[in-house]
This record gives C-alpha cells, structure tokens and sequence, in this order.
C-alpha cells in the first residue's frame, strides 16, 4: 500500500468563548461573511475552497489558551490595513519580504491574525 499524505487544508475552525461576535467582528473587519443554522453558535464559509468556522466553547477557553495565527491573503494590503486603523484594530507589526507584504494583529480573542500581499515578481 502507497503512503497516505495530506493534499491541502481542508479548513481552519477556531473555538470562541463568544462565538457570535467574534463572527460578527470578522465580518466587519475583514469581510468574511459566515452561514449558520438558526440558534446556532456554529459559523462558517468557504473561502478559494478552505472551510473558516467559528464555534461556541462548551467551556470557557481562559486566558491560557494556545493561540492561533491565521495567514489571510489580501490584494491590497495597504488598503486593508488602513480600514482597520480607521476601526481602531492596532496593527502591530509590518514586513516587507521578496515572498510579499505583511501585516500582524489580534482578532477580539486573542488569535493572531496575519494579512499578506502576495508580492508581484
């Protein structure tokens, strides 16, 4: 029998003390409009064929939890992450690299969010 290997991500679910909101903050922030099913907690889209849900805890995460960094390809970086300072996202750190542009921040829960500018060359 050939070895079995993973092909791609098939899609990123993050757990959310306060799932509703921090669906409805990535709407706002970066344009990511989730589906659910009425009087769920359970968010979710497909974005260039990778699955992003958002989902309820059963119990609290707590300040200790391992945090997660999800790298979001964008068009326009400058773009974007002047909307965001504009919403009063801090964004803490840029990079210029040969690979393209990028750009760190915190989503509501803690979860670090990276935004990248494939570069052009």
């Amino acid at each position: 029998m050939d070895r079995q290997t993973v092909d791609g991500i098939g899609g990123v679910v993050l757990f959310a003390d306060h799932a509703d909101s921090l669906a409805q903050w990535y709407e706002k922030h970066l344009g990511i409009f989730f589906t659910r099913e009425p009087g769920s907690h359970e968010w979710w889209c497909e974005l260039s064929g990778t699955a992003f849900a958002i989902h309820q805890t059963k119990h609290p995460l707590g300040h200790e939890r391992h945090f997660v960094e999800i790298s979001w390809r964008v068009k326009n970086l400058d773009d974007l992450v002047e909307y965001l300072v504009d919403l009063g996202v801090t964004v803490d750190e840029r990079q210029e690299t040969p690979a393209g542009d990028y750009a760190w921040f915190d989503d509501p829960e803690g979860n670090r969010v990276q935004l990248w500018q494939e570069s052009e060359a």
